[in-house]
């Protein structure tokens, strides 16, 4: 039965190849050799209608576009329905779970925060927790994006999580109902006298929108801001537009990033004057795993002299990628341009370098070090004490002569090397 059915599943995939989507790809590629595709129809019913185990149809169809995508670069990819559909709730910041956000470390799934007023919140689930069990079952060393895909599920469900808490570790149970889970990408705090910090944690589809409604909250009935630390640490990127829409905040003029793209060359995006802060002294927090749109903002902030950079060299990440979404509910992520920053540099396989890399903070021409600086925060609140990058962001937008001296000849000496 198998090998009859082989090829009338095989003729009906051909048929779908000339329809729909399919239709707007010949026109895309019109000399593409889909004569081949014959050779490959004839494999695809050999290996369903003659090889020692049975397979689905689907399945192996599914195998053969994840293999066409590895031999393209690592960025682009094949998602069955299920993976993109989640991954269209994570950008849309609203999807059906419990509200927690994850984090891997050393075989841990740890609860790294807790969305306000969510059923996670409701529950008592406090962020620290770490995850043992998932409805009874005990969870191997899972990655984030596992945890989480294991946590969600139809609005309404329960899913039963044995967690432990503190040290020594107390093992607590909680039962969580599922509900619609709205998230911002966007979370602020005052951190010093007129210092505002902001953490963007992607760029989704609303970020920008999210960030002019934080910053006209923070700063409503308030005196200017002194300074801003914008915290772009583990931002995985998101969408493109969204992060030039970001750098366009601080910047009034000029390059903020470049494109080239094979179907349409190279294009070059500009910062426009309407509702940008140009002058506030800015401070941008980068690590390892900045990566994509956040390293366009970065990269764009540096490039234009307009913030300093602390922490550590990002990601690199030098691509942009586009989903293309199959028939069937399923989709492509494929990279379809390139990506440069103002002055030219691509980032790929490099990251943006920091100005301030942690261990080496820079001393004034007094000798002052910023680390005698970070005397003036000790009152703050520990959190912020604690992050070493956050507290010499604090220090280097600090009144004090020797680091307002320090900001203006790095930022001229800079400016002046790159011929802005």
């Amino acid at each position: 039965m198998a090998a009859q059915r082989g090829p009338l599943i095989v003729a009906a995939f051909l048929a779908g190849l000339m329809s729909g989507s399919a239709l707007s790809a010949l026109a895309i590629a019109k000399d593409y050799p889909f004569g081949r595709l014959e050779v490959f129809s004839e494999a695809l019913s050999l290996i369903h209608g003659r090889y020692v185990d049975e397979r689905d149809a689907g399945e192996l169809v599914d195998d053969a576009i994840v293999g066409l995508c590895r031999n393209l670069d690592d960025h682009s990819v094949f998602l069955d329905p299920q993976s993109y559909r989640a991954l269209q709730e994570e950008t849309a910041g609203q999807y059906f779970g419990i509200g927690v956000g994850l984090v891997s470390r050393a075989g841990l799934l740890i609860i790294e925060r807790v969305v306000d007023g969510s059923p996670a919140e409701q529950a008592g689930i406090r962020a620290g927790d770490r995850i043992v069990t998932v409805d009874g079952e005990q969870l191997s060393p899972l990655s984030a994006e596992d945890g989480l895909r294991r946590i969600k599920g139809l609005r309404g469900s329960v899913v039963r999580l044995g967690v432990e808490r503190g040290e020594p570790s107390e093992l607590l149970e909680f039962a969580v109902r599922r509900d619609r889970v709205r998230t911002s990408s966007v979370e602020s705090a005052f951190v010093g006298e007129g210092l505002l910090w902001v953490r963007i944690q992607r760029f989704q589809r609303r970020t920008v929108e999210e960030l002019r409604r934080e910053l006209q909250r923070s700063t409503a009935g308030k005196a200017a801001l002194k300074g801003l630390v914008l915290d772009l640490r583990g931002n995985p990127g998101g969408y493109l537009k969204q992060a030039i829409a970001v750098a366009d905040l601080w910047l009034a003029s000029g390059h903020i990033v470049s494109t080239v793209e094979r179907s349409v060359g190279l294009e070059r995006e500009q910062a426009t004057g309407p509702g940008t802060d140009p002058d506030t002294r800015l401070v941008v927090l980068v690590d390892a795993q900045t990566a994509s749109a956040a390293e366009v903002v970065a990269g764009a902030l540096r490039d234009r002299s307009r913030a300093i950079l602390i922490g550590e060299t990002s990601y690199g990440k030098g691509s942009v990628q586009q989903f293309f979404e199959l028939s069937d509910g399923s989709a492509l992520k494929l990279t379809t341009a390139r990506y440069y920053t103002p002055s030219g540099a691509s980032i790929a396989g490099v990251g943006v370098s920091p100005h301030v890399v942690l261990g080496q903070e820079p001393k004034d021409s007094a000798e002052l070090s910023v680390g005698e600086l970070l005397v003036r925060v000790e009152s703050l609140a520990p959190w912020v004490r604690e992050d070493r990058a956050l507290s010499l962001a604090l220090a280097l937008l600090s009144d004090h002569p020797s680091v307002q001296g320090w900001w203006k000849i790095l930022l001229a000496e800079e400016a002046s090397e790159r011929g802005s």
